[in-house]
């Protein structure tokens, strides 16, 4: 329960749905709904554009049908929002987000990202029945945070790597402190993910006033849409 992911910060968690995979599917082939298009965002890695939460309700119906809000709450102990939606296909044999925290101390100890750091659901379909590895994650590099992150290398001496991999029944909950990193695609492939990230609400209000912003539009289709028990 919530101790082994304090220690860890990860941890795999039941996430299905046929209605979710056919859509994402869709997109993966490159059969987009009129009025959305995939734009890059780093080379070679396109994002859903203008937002992932009007494309199709699934999206939010799979947090209800897999009971992301209450697993989210045994796991972290927070009363955590979301903030936002983001499907993501990649295709770079190198990749485009090496070792990072979403959440760390620069050199000159400036906070970059949020404090307290936010989670991360993603889920990682497999539509060639070839399970490959997706993501890494250092795991207990949520509980140890540097003055600076320059001291980060010194972590891999002492802690575990952990490997996520491609699934159609599990997606990876994770602490965005953590060091982690996108495993590159293999030559000619490419693949897709589904991003949740979740924030307190106080963080989220902070970052815009507009009730229009797509973070403040996330969590309320969020509160209206996904049952609180």
């Amino acid at each position: 329960m919530y101790e082994d992911f304090y220690r860890t910060g990860i941890k795999k968690i039941k996430f299905k749905s046929e209605k979710l995979d056919k859509v994402l599917k869709e997109i993966y082939e490159g059969k987009i709904r009129e009025g959305y298009f995939l734009k890059t965002k780093y080379p070679k890695t396109y994002d859903m554009r203008p937002d992932v939460i009007s494309y199709d309700k699934v999206f939010l119906e799979v947090l209800n049908d897999n009971n992301i809000l209450n697993i989210i709450r045994s796991e972290t102990l927070r009363d955590l929002k979301l903030s936002h939606i983001q499907v993501r296909v990649v295709e770079d044999e190198n990749s485009y987000m090496n070792w990072h925290r979403d959440t760390y101390y620069n050199n000159v100890g400036n906070l970059i990202g949020q404090a307290p750091s936010g989670i991360k659901i993603i889920y990682y379909p497999d539509f060639t029945n070839t399970k490959s590895d997706r993501l890494l994650y250092l795991k207990g590099s949520n509980r140890i945070i540097f003055p600076s992150n320059a001291y980060d290398s010194q972590l891999f001496n002492i802690l575990k790597v952990e490997k996520i991999s491609s699934s159609n029944e599990e997606a990876i909950l994770f602490d965005t402190s953590g060091l982690h990193a996108v495993v590159p695609e293999a030559p000619g492939k490419k693949s897709i993910r589904l991003i949740y990230s979740f924030l307190e609400k106080e963080q989220i209000d902070a970052i815009s006033s507009d009730p229009e912003n797509i973070h403040k539009k996330t969590m309320s289709l969020y509160d209206i849409n996904v049952n609180v028990s």
